[in-house]
């Protein structure tokens, strides 16, 4: 059992990058202005409702929602009762180790250097949920009555403890949790790919922004909330599927940063009305 990241995850944190890019650009990031339909759109593709027929979105209108919001054309998603097919293909993020070595590319494999076992990348935590009711200075926040129900039950857990009580222990045990959970080791190494079918300038830079804006602030899976989850990019190679046959070439993702971006961001500002009478209107 080797970890990994689910293409769905890294797909919905490229989604939800871009999302806010694209709402922060054309004002609609600090001023209410969505509808329950274009946060669903943005945010998570959308829906079937079963209402309304699935001819309901005509070419034309489609042709405008993309122009309006060019993430769409890369993610797709559903409106009006009908699939948008997108243009991504978003891999899972894939743990660079002695078992996933033939299914990395050759370059992150050879710059890795000697690999472990999937288990050496793995850690046991365990943590626990304190109970407050055992901290002597915060029951003096208690009610009297409360205070007195709680020494009473501290005093017949010490009773059944002495007395080897395993029902009494059961009864009078205080709610502190002790849990243990896998982790992922800090320094762990991934091998993470997306493509996508790009047909103009401004869907290279759409793609590049959702990319730059994902890897800024990367964060995957679940205990988010206490620091885990945190990726960061090392290395990169630039995939411009223009011709089958063009090769790979390493580049340098902070020389692109600066760049990314500017002609996604103007094409939004230029919209702006548009775009907020689609995100009020649109339904998803």
């Amino acid at each position: 059992m080797v970890p990994y990241i689910t293409g769905d995850t890294m797909r919905h944190g490229l989604r939800e990058a871009v999302a806010y890019v694209f709402l922060d650009a054309c004002g609609a990031l600090h001023e209410p202005a969505l509808s329950e339909s274009a946060l669903r759109l943005l945010f998570a593709g959308g829906m079937l409702t079963g209402k309304g027929d699935a001819g309901v979105i005509k070419l034309d209108q489609y042709r405008e929602m993309c122009e309006l919001v060019p993430s769409l054309a890369l993610f797709g998603g559903c409106a009006n009762n009908r699939c948008i097919p997108g243009r991504l293909e978003v891999d899972e993020a894939l743990l660079v180790c002695r078992e996933t070595q033939h299914r990395v590319p050759k370059w992150i494999a050879e710059a890795s250097g000697q690999l472990d076992s999937s288990r050496a990348h793995v850690e046991v935590v365990q943590r626990v949920r304190m109970d407050p009711t055992l901290s002597p200075e915060k029951r003096h926040l208690l009610t009297t009555g409360e205070s007195i129900t709680i020494n009473n039950r501290l005093m017949l857990s010490e009773a059944a403890h002495d007395a080897a009580d395993a029902k009494g222990k059961e009864d009078t045990k205080s709610s502190m949790m002790p849990r243990t959970y896998e982790r992922l080791a800090s320094g762990s190494l991934f091998s993470w790919s997306v493509t996508a079918r790009l047909y103009s300038d401004l869907d290279v830079d759409t793609f590049n922004t959702t990319v730059a804006a994902f890897l800024a602030n990367a964060s995957v899976g679940g205990k988010r909330g206490t620091g885990h989850g945190h990726v960061k990019a090392l290395r990169a190679n630039e995939v411009l599927i223009n011709q089958p046959a063009e090769r790979l070439h390493p580049v340098d993702t902070k020389e692109l940063a600066p760049k990314v971006g500017e002609l996604f961001k103007r094409h939004v500002r230029e919209r702006a009305a548009r775009v907020i009478k689609l995100l009020r209107e649109v339904d998803a």
